[in-house]
């Protein structure tokens, strides 16, 4: 069973809206990864497109379901820091660390 959030995280919903992150390069995601560009909305990487040195990158937000339609969440230079969540912050299969 996956440990509770305390409520700071999940701002009273049954989501963690506030998960801890560590900045990582664009070019080091991968689909399953979940990422917070924006403050509140993490996105779960779902698909992603790497050419020129940059990356695209599709996903949806975690309380999406697995049928809704990916969108696209940008396009990042390889270097470009983002915010990726550490692993154990969703019950998503964990990745190994960097």
């Amino acid at each position: 069973m996956h440990r509770p959030f305390p409520t700071r995280k999940t701002l009273g919903t049954r989501y963690n809206l506030r998960p801890a992150t560590v900045l990582v390069e664009a070019q080091r995601l991968q689909p399953g990864d979940v990422i917070v560009i924006e403050t509140e909305c993490p996105v779960v990487v779902s698909r992603m497109r790497r050419e020129h040195g940059h990356v695209e990158v599709m996903g949806r937000y975690v309380w999406q379901a697995d049928h809704d339609p990916h969108w696209h969440v940008g396009t990042f230079p390889y270097a470009q820091r983002i915010a990726r969540a550490l692993p154990g912050e969703f019950r998503t299969p964990a990745r190994p660390t960097d």
